[in-house]
């Protein structure tokens, strides 16, 4: 699933800096459209259209502004009557962005709050995105209020347009903020499947590793995940281990095998029978993966080899997180260091 990326408003400016919306491909649509069903794709091109209404004013607003540019430089009460005209399309243009804001706003907050979340941390970051994203919009609204409330004795006298074009400017950036926020909100929400397959395949690996319980398993273990959450657990066993085989070697008890000792490379445990169709979710040639039942664990294993050396060039080849070397004597289980230290 693609995931959103951190977004770069595609604004520009007019000739006396109100920032004009592009609606078509803008970045407040684009990172949500693949996300979203039909009747809310009407609802954004409704939008759109409100959006393209305000861009269509700004030809008008700049000819009105190239009229007035020699009395505006000079400023004044003259300067504050003769834009009587642009402050009012400024006004038009305003609300029509408001309403296109307002649509998208409104979708994608009530989109994110139809959201499950599997992890207690990301609903909090969620949350704090939100409570920014109502703060924005409430304060964009206020604005908004107080510029749709101008009366031309207003636009003539009370306001002048330095300070229109400011309160419209900063009312924009409110809303899209607010917008903003909204889809880093989702951008959390949609990671939470990548997440969730990460971890699945850390506790196959972990699960794995255990079904062993050897130094070369947890280590194999710790190779891929060296600060995943069991790697704690992992050290700990791979101390304890190195403490037992020092024993065991002082101690000289290691028994002598009998017969042909075959090596495989073993790539899955579980408590229960994988079907093949799990399996081919890490390993693809299934038909070749041998299924074995000891300790109460079903362990999944490929390849037969007469030494441990060709079973372990073999273990990065399978490209398989947590696969490691097992041993078998007359098809037992045995021990991975005496059947390596087994003489010839």
């Amino acid at each position: 699933m693609k995931k959103l990326t951190i977004m770069t408003f595609i604004l520009f400016f007019g000739i006396l800096g109100i920032p004009k919306i592009i609606a078509q491909g803008d970045d407040i649509i684009t990172p949500m459209a693949e996300h979203l069903t039909n009747d809310e794709k009407e609802q954004i091109d409704r939008a759109k259209d409100n959006l393209a209404k305000g861009d269509k004013l700004e030809d008008q607003i700049k000819e009105e502004d190239s009229k007035n540019q020699k009395a505006l430089s000079k400023g004044g009460k003259k300067a504050e009557k003769k834009s009587v005209a642009a402050k009012a399309l400024r006004v038009q243009q305003a609300l029509q962005y408001e309403k296109g804001y307002e649509l998208i706003y409104t979708l994608y907050s009530e989109k994110l709050g139809t959201c499950v979340f599997a992890y207690p941390e990301d609903e909090t970051k969620v949350n704090d995105l939100v409570e920014e994203a109502t703060t924005d919009n409430a304060s964009a609204k206020r604005k908004m209020k107080e510029i749709k409330g101008l009366n031309e004795k207003d636009l003539k006298k009370k306001i002048e347009y330095a300070k229109l074009k400011s309160n419209i400017e900063s009312a924009v950036n409110l809303y899209i903020s607010s917008i903003k926020n909204l889809i880093a909100g989702y951008a959390i929400f949609l990671d939470q499947e990548t997440k969730k397959q990460l971890e699945e395949e850390e506790n196959r690996v972990w699960q794995n590793a255990q079904s062993e319980g050897t130094l070369q398993s947890y280590q194999a273990y710790l190779s891929d995940y060296p600060s995943g959450k069991y790697a704690g657990d992992a050290r700990s066993q791979i101390t304890t281990l190195e403490e037992q085989q020092k024993r065991k070697i002082e101690e000289d008890q290691s028994r002598s095998l009998q017969g042909d000792i075959i090596f495989q490379v073993q790539i899955a445990a579980s408590k229960v029978k994988l079907s093949k169709a799990k399996i081919s979710t890490f390993y693809k040639a299934v038909n070749e993966v041998i299924e074995k039942n000891y300790d109460g664990w079903f362990k999944y294993s490929v390849g037969s080899y007469k030494t441990y050396d060709e079973a372990k060039k073999m273990v990065p080849r399978l490209k398989v997180k947590g696969a490691f070397v097992v041993a078998y004597n007359n098809d037992k289980k045995v021990d991975i260091l005496e059947a390596i230290k087994k003489p010839k």
